[in-house]
């Protein structure tokens, strides 16, 4: 951890953060991954994935708006005050809503295979989650709950939780889910069932770690709405979205079929 201080330390002075560099590594990588999984493995031509990745870079900046604003949101109800910092599932949500709808009423001969586009570029949002994760250790923010396990972490002075008055272990909730991140990135693509069916996948698989995490291990003090941690709420949404996905292609299967008879 005292690594991750000093070299913030460092950052600071060009007015970066080790959270926004991991950020950048991320994206960066999200978008290699786009372009070699659409150009090298699905024979996309350079002008129709260069149209994907416009709408795609216009849906990261309202995800970053969407996560910032729930986030501000939930720290209302809880302060009064409209600020906070981020919150992914929120994000991540906004940016698919809105590059469906770009793509859907922008890039029209994209219509019928936006799903299929997700479930190409999923893993790479994948993957940049995981890095904005361990750039979420590296400053301490979504800490967890005390523990005594072997796997508590103390956060050093010039830390979220250290800041917060925390001098005591606690899980390290960020390297718990960069671990299924990573796991995730590398499952999601090479178990056959699941990888015809990445993106609802990915969502059934998310929102149900993210919920346990939700309710068990995090401790940082978010909020609480109806009771409940807000991206608990959300990891049902994402569940629920990820299920009716696949009714869906069950069902669209199950008509192809009938035609066929």
């Amino acid at each position: 951890m005292e690594i991750f201080v000093r070299l913030d330390k460092v950052l600071n002075k060009i007015g970066l953060s080790t959270y926004s560099l991991f950020i950048a590594i991320g994206v960066i990588l999200l978008l290699i991954y786009t372009v070699w999984i659409l150009e090298k493995k699905n024979n996309y031509s350079r002008e129709r994935t260069n149209r994907i990745l416009v709408w795609m870079v216009i849906a990261l900046g309202v995800a970053y708006l969407f996560a910032w604003f729930f986030d501000s949101l939930f720290h209302y109800f809880k302060t009064g005050k409209f600020e906070g910092g981020m919150t992914f599932i929120s994000g991540m949500l906004g940016g698919v809503l809105s590059f469906f709808i770009f793509t859907y009423y922008f890039n029209r001969s994209e219509r019928g295979n936006i799903l299929q586009i997700l479930n190409l570029i999923i893993p790479g949002v994948i993957l940049a989650h995981a890095f904005g994760r361990l750039g979420c250790f590296s400053v301490g923010c979504c800490y967890g709950k005390e523990t005594s396990s072997l796997f508590g972490v103390i956060f050093p002075k010039g830390t979220v939780p250290y800041d917060e008055g925390i001098r005591h272990p606690v899980h390290p909730t960020q390297l718990y889910e960069a671990f299924f991140l990573f796991l995730l990135f590398i499952g999601i693509q090479k178990i056959p069932w699941i990888k015809e069916r990445k993106f609802p996948m990915y969502l059934i698989f998310y929102g149900v770690f993210r919920g346990v995490l939700e309710l068990f291990f995090r401790g940082d003090d978010r909020g609480m709405l109806f009771n409940l941690p807000p991206s608990f709420l959300l990891s049902i949404v994402l569940i629920g979205l990820g299920v009716f996905f696949l009714i869906r292609e069950r069902n669209l299967k199950g008509k192809k079929d009938e035609s066929l008879l």
